[in-house]
């Protein structure tokens, strides 16, 4: 079974990390990582849990485990496909009459453009 738990000494140069355990204290600290305590000859020291290092940390000390892929970014996925009008025949379905009658009363008083500045407005 592959070690979870590390000292800010056995992380020094891995990823991203520096070479400095007080830097990575420091960053430990600030990130809120999940630590416990290590006994050892000079004391006690923080070790801290795999889950909570950074992903190329991660991927150094376990790169069979913990492979960089998982950085990239997810693709676009559209919530319909093709067919722009789906979405907007789907939110129109679901007025109510005189949200609708509302909607079709200002369309013919002040058309799409009106609808569209209007919009413009309210995202400001």
């Amino acid at each position: 079974m592959d070690k979870e738990w590390f000292t800010a000494e056995e992380l020094k140069n891995q990823g991203e990390l520096g070479s400095s355990p007080q830097g990575i204290n420091k960053r430990a600290r600030e990130n809120n990582w999940l630590w416990q305590r290590r006994y050892g000859k000079q004391g006690v020291a923080k070790e801290y849990h795999i889950s909570c290092l950074p992903l190329s940390t991660q991927n150094a000390l376990y790169p069979q485990r913990y492979p960089l892929a998982a950085e990239k970014p997810a693709a676009y996925t559209p919530l319909y496909d093709g067919d722009p009008l789906v979405p907007l025949q789907g939110y129109l379905a679901g007025m109510k009459p005189d949200e609708y009658a509302a909607l079709l009363e200002f369309l013919a008083e002040k058309g799409t453009e009106g609808l569209v500045d209007l919009i413009s407005k309210a995202n400001k």
